[in-house]
């Protein structure tokens, strides 16, 4: 397979040049900063035309938390050609690539960001994670008190790190697919964004809850909100309310879809908007099924036929069973209890959907047996993930 991995000082300069251009950003001191903070800790690929650059992506390396296992995964951005080689397949070289050396060193899954789904589906993404938009005007929101005791205090996002990272690290031993978070990823997040950060102490001065928020003309948004217990979240929902009198809207970008706007004393002040994120996919089937927190053991094995037009690794006949997971054939057309695409399967591992609706919807095919049998030891809650890149 042809090498597309830039090195050295000129690559990295020229898929700066671009970046800027494909996107439309300007340079500056502080866009150098994070971007090359992001690139120096990345996969870089990258097609050339002579001796200009058309085409490049990143493939940062990550860990993800699902339920209590932790699994390698690579996050893909900045996936980008030159308009004048646009259309010519460049970016889909490089995808096949990236996902051709994260199968090699055994990265277990990939996130994106898609500027298309249709397009990523064609390389055995899928649209596993979404968020809920809340949305409510300064003058309704309405009245609420804290419960217990304890204070919240602000700082910027810098000021609050030696904080945050403990308290999330806590947190992200249990997640549900989000990331576990490295310090060079809060420094990312810091040097990236303008967030301030809100925290709450209780009397003990223990921190047990915090946002991180952003301030942009009329608008507060909150773009992370951890509580440990009862006391911590209304103290925090006290803090975001009393914002009503200084901003127009105050918003919520909540990373667990479920809705959760019934509290309100009048739901109808509030809008709630379900969006589609983030996109992600199984690169290495073997040990994500091997590994996978199973929330019981199968009664009896079942057999799944796979389709992966991308990673052949993954395509044929598996068997999963109390022993774990084998693939007894490479021909995805077999005769199996369940046949589906590597896309669907990361959706019901995922817990996105059940696997017994994907089946009733036409996106797989199974036995109702074998399906309710699987689908008993899936994980249902819905995916989280908090992080964009």
């Amino acid at each position: 397979m042809t090498d597309y991995r830039l090195t050295g000082p000129a690559a990295r300069e020229q898929f700066y040049q671009l970046y800027l251009y494909a996107f439309n950003r300007q340079d500056s001191a502080r866009r150098r900063d994070y971007f090359f903070q992001r690139y120096d800790h990345g996969w870089i690929y990258g097609l050339h035309a002579g001796d200009q650059l058309v085409s490049g992506l990143y493939s940062l390396p990550f860990t993800v938390n699902f339920h209590g296992v932790n699994f390698r995964m690579n996050g893909i951005g900045d996936v980008m050609s030159a308009p004048e080689f646009s259309g010519r397949g460049g970016a889909g070289t490089l995808l096949r690539a990236s996902l051709a050396e994260m199968a090699e060193k055994h990265v277990t899954l990939a996130y994106l960001a898609p500027f298309s789904y249709e397009y990523y589906r064609r390389f055995g993404y899928e649209q596993v994670f979404n968020k809920m938009m809340y949305t409510i005007a300064g003058k309704d929101v309405p009245a609420f008190r804290a419960q217990g005791d304890g204070t919240v205090t602000r700082q910027s996002l810098r000021l609050a790190l030696p904080v945050l990272k403990p308290l999330y690290a806590q947190l992200a031993e249990h997640l549900r697919g989000g990331m576990v978070r490295e310090d060079w990823w809060w420094e990312h997040l810091a040097l990236a964004s303008d967030w301030d950060a809100a925290l709450y102490q209780d009397d003990a001065g223990l921190v047990r809850g915090y946002l991180l928020y952003e301030r942009s003309g009329s608008t507060l948004t909150v773009q992370e909100w951890y509580a440990a217990d009862q006391t911590a979240w209304t103290h925090l929902m006290v803090f975001l309310l009393k914002h009503g009198n200084t901003f127009a809207t105050l918003e919520f970008a909540d990373q667990d879809s479920r809705y959760r706007g019934d509290w309100f004393p009048n739901p109808y002040v509030l809008k709630a908007a379900a969006e589609p994120f983030m996109m992600a996919r199984i690169v290495d089937l073997q040990d994500f099924f091997n590994r996978y927190p199973y929330t019981g053991q199968l009664a009896d094995p079942v057999t799944l036929a796979v389709t992966d037009d991308t990673l052949p690794a993954n395509q044929g006949v598996w068997r999963l069973s109390v022993a774990g997971a084998e693939k007894i054939g490479d021909d995805p057309a077999a005769e199996a209890d369940i046949s589906l695409s590597i896309q669907v399967l990361t959706k019901a591992l995922f817990g996105t959907q059940p696997l017994a609706a994907l089946v009733k919807s036409g996106r797989a095919d199974g036995d109702q047996d074998a399906v309710a049998r699987l689908d008993r030891v899936l994980h249902h809650e819905l995916p989280m993930l908090n992080d964009y890149f």
